[in-house]
């Protein structure tokens, strides 16, 4: 599952962007979508292979988004071109889409240890007894 942003950064696009390649490919990607917490969308696998089929299909061939989109759906649909290409794709870009969510979990939770251990060095001695209850090394896993 990925957000707008998660796509944009993955396309290279803004999310201006790419809410208009959403718009162009219109009740294609409405199975592969959905609307998470605070009406966010949220984008299967397959459409984020779909978006990137079109962002492809639109830098290669030079043509506009409409008609990149129009082309896609033929595909899509067995019209036009080899059918189901997309998916030998997907799950390469899934892929990278999860490791660059990772990657940024990752910080996130480096940057909250290097915090919590800031704090225990600073805490008065009638708290001390504080460290004891929190992880103090990576795999120390009893709160992790």
């Amino acid at each position: 599952m990925a957000t707008l942003e998660d796509i944009a950064r993955f396309l290279g696009l803004s999310k201006r962007a790419v809410r208009l390649r959403v718009t162009a490919l219109g009740e294609t990607l409405e199975d592969y979508m959905s609307r998470g917490t605070r009406n966010r969308l949220i984008f299967r696998g397959e459409a984020v292979a779909i978006l990137r089929r079109l962002e492809e299909l639109r830098q290669r061939e030079g043509l506009p988004i409409r008609k990149a989109a129009e082309r896609l759906k033929g595909e899509l649909s067995g019209e036009i071109g080899p059918s189901g290409m997309f998916f030998v794709v997907q799950t390469e870009l899934e892929a990278t889409v999860l490791k660059d969510v990772i990657r940024e979990l990752c910080n996130e939770r480096d940057h909250w240890r290097e915090y919590a251990l800031a704090l225990q060095a600073v805490l008065p001695d009638s708290l001390r007894w504080l460290t004891q209850i929190s992880p103090v090394v990576p795999g120390d896993c009893r709160l992790n």
